[in-house]
């Protein structure tokens, strides 16, 4: 280190002293105070751990120059060129040189090769194949998980519930055509009948095809008779009632007659009677007796 004093500018070479310490002091200095080590030399002691050491490859040191023996000369007193000297390197086996071995590590499965072509051949076959696989078909079939016993016995009691419902809707005409006149047996059969054209019957039981005319003329006259008195009972009440529905028609306007009974006129004590107006369909229209714009003389 080269410094400047005063006005002459004279250069003063300072020189560093080492100083040897006792070894007391170098014990509580290594105690104390840890030499840095460089990241080199941490991955190489991690290196070293794991793996063999490299070998070293020889340094080949270039000829020394005259200032480089000059400076040997000066320094062969100092000491950290002696601890130099006596260090030997590292330990011979360390240096012991031999195979080096590589650790390996494969994560694979062993699997028998025939088995493996096989498996390969079956998938192989299954994808060029038209037909779905086996275990498409296997879900299709499979059957719909079946229902606690408590869903079933519910749904099973929410049906009767409705059926009750439904009868009870039908039936409820019943009720209040019922008066302390009438029997219940008459209300009884006419619910039964009811249920059973519910069911599929045909017809009612309470409607016959057959009976005498002054029978039936008697029933219709009764429940006209019924259904006026109905209407007057809401009228007086204030209550609207449905619209009075039409007769029907019925769709045979004639009653069809036997095979021996003539389609004109009529046959009565073994004579056959016409009418003028049968005589007129016999002979046609342009037979017409009266005279008109057209008869009258030339």
């Amino acid at each position: 280190m080269s410094t400047t004093l005063g006005k002459r500018k004279r250069e003063v070479v300072v020189a560093t002293r080492h100083r040897r310490r006792s070894s007391s002091d170098d014990g509580d200095d290594q105690h104390n105070a840890i030499p840095p080590e460089t990241e080199r030399d941490i991955f190489k002691k991690y290196f070293e751990s794991t793996f063999e050491p490299l070998p070293e490859s020889p340094t080949v040191l270039p000829p020394p120059s005259d200032e480089d023996e000059g400076e040997d000369d000066d320094g062969s007193d100092d000491p950290s060129s002696r601890e130099d000297e006596d260090w030997e390197g590292l330990s011979g086996s360390e240096h012991e040189e031999g195979p080096t071995t590589v650790e390996v590590v494969e994560h694979w499965k062993a699997t028998n090769d025939s088995e493996d072509a096989e498996f390969r051949r079956l998938q192989y076959k299954t994808f060029m194949s038209s037909k779905p696989p086996k275990e498409v078909e296997q879900t299709t079939k499979k059957k719909p998980k079946q229902q606690p016993e408590e869903e079933d016995q519910s749904e099973a009691l929410n049906l009767k519930h409705d059926l009750d419902l439904q009868r009870l809707l039908k039936e409820s005409h019943l009720l209040e055509e019922a008066k302390a006149s009438s029997t219940l047996g008459a209300h009884r059969h006419k619910a039964l009948d009811m249920r059973l054209q519910s069911l599929g019957s045909k017809g009612s039981l309470f409607q016959q095809e057959k009976m005498p005319l002054t029978h039936r003329k008697g029933i219709l006259a009764k429940a006209a008779s019924r259904e006026a008195f109905r209407r007057q009972e809401a009228r007086e009440n204030g209550i609207i009632l449905e619209r009075p529905s039409g007769k029907a028609k019925s769709s045979q306007s004639r009653r069809e007659r036997g095979v021996d009974v003539p389609a004109v006129g009529k046959f009565r004590g073994g004579t056959l009677k016409l009418t003028k107006k049968d005589v007129v369909n016999i002979q046609g229209a342009g037979h017409s007796g009266g005279r008109g714009s057209k008869g009258r003389r030339r």
